[in-house]
Formats: structure tokens, sequence, C-alpha cells
């Protein structure tokens, strides 16, 4: 009997060793694009900590749903790790946005991925509220490392999705900023310390 249970030891978007198979279909969340979707078979096998399933990933970032445990977050509990996940992007008038490429969590959810989740925990990281507004999805359409021979047998005449992920305005980006060099301080000084 499997030890592993998705919302408490295994995060809901991570991917399982059964969940190998890869197609590509039209996109519902992108008309008239193609997306690469991963079969699912969610528990079966062994989890596999550091890949996250595609069409998981994809339902977390559009529908809200909790990294860890599936279940949507409502703006009154939802929560996010900027130090660990997403990075800036320079929009087109020169400013840079925050782009979180890793679902939201529940407040509940991300106290247990920062007790449980070795990534999490090698970076000391506190999870800080998400933003006040939704952000806007933006699909990605470059090759995720990993993804290369996948890559290679689709399609090179059209773009094709592999993620996504919400486009927070300057303001966040620049509140995103100041908690990363706060968190860059702290880093050091625990250094120094020691």
């Amino acid at each position: 009997m499997s030890t592993w249970r998705i919302g408490d030891n295994v995060a809901w978007s991570s991917a399982w060793s059964a969940e190998t198979g890869f197609a590509l279909r039209a996109s519902a969340d992108f008309p008239g694009m193609l997306e690469v979707s991963q079969v699912d078979r969610q528990g079966q096998g062994e989890p596999l900590f550091a890949a996250v399933h595609v069409d998981r990933q994809r339902r977390g970032i559009v529908d809200g749903r909790c990294h860890v445990c599936g279940v949507r977050t409502d703006m009154g509990d939802r929560w996010m790790c900027p130090v660990a996940s997403g990075g800036f992007v320079t929009l087109h008038d020169g400013r840079r946005g925050f782009g979180c490429n890793v679902p939201p969590l529940h407040g509940a959810c991300a106290g247990l991925a920062a007790a449980r989740c070795p990534h999490l925990g090698r970076l000391v990281e506190a999870p800080t509220p998400w933003p006040d507004e939704e952000g806007r999805v933006i699909q990605r359409t470059d090759v995720p490392p990993g993804m290369e021979a996948l890559a290679a047998t689709l399609p090179r005449d059209r773009e094709i999705i592999y993620s996504c992920y919400r486009l927070f305005s300057p303001d966040v980006a620049d509140r995103i900023a100041a908690l990363r060099d706060a968190w860059d301080v702290q880093i050091r000084a625990g250094r120094t310390a020691t």
C-alpha cells in the first residue's frame, strides 16, 4: 500500500511515473492554439517531485486551484512563494511585471508545503499573500527544460503551449522585488552569523 497522499506529502500538481505519455490537443483556454496534454494517471507509480503535470499546472494557474491540494482557492485565502517561483517579465512599455508560474496555495497548504517541501525548506521562504489583483493568464510556447525530446516530435509550423503563468502589474513586481531583496539580506546575514 502506498504511503503517498496527494495534498499531504505529494503536491496535487506533481507528475507521477505512470504519467509519461503526451499528446497535442486544441486549447480550451487559448482558442485557436494547440497545447501539450499529459496522460492523467494521478497517484499511479511514484511521484516525480521535480516534474509538474502540464495539465494540472495549467488548471492550477487558470482556475486558481491550489498547487498542493488541487481545490480552488479564493482571494481571501490565496498565497504564493515568490522567492521560490516565478520571475520578472519586461512589458511592452519597458517596465517589469511579475510572472507567477506556480499555482496558488491555500494558507494551510502553504504552511504544509513550507514544512515538508525540501526545495522550500532550503529557501526558508515564508509564504506571501497573493496580490490583490488576479493577474492575466499568459501562455508559454517556449520549450521547458526536459521536454526538448518531446518538442522535437511536434509540428514546427505551429506555436504549441506547454504551460502558462499569471502576469502581474509593475506594482506587484516592485513588491516581489522588495521581498526578494529582503530575503537576500536575511540569507546573507544568516551566513555571516555562522
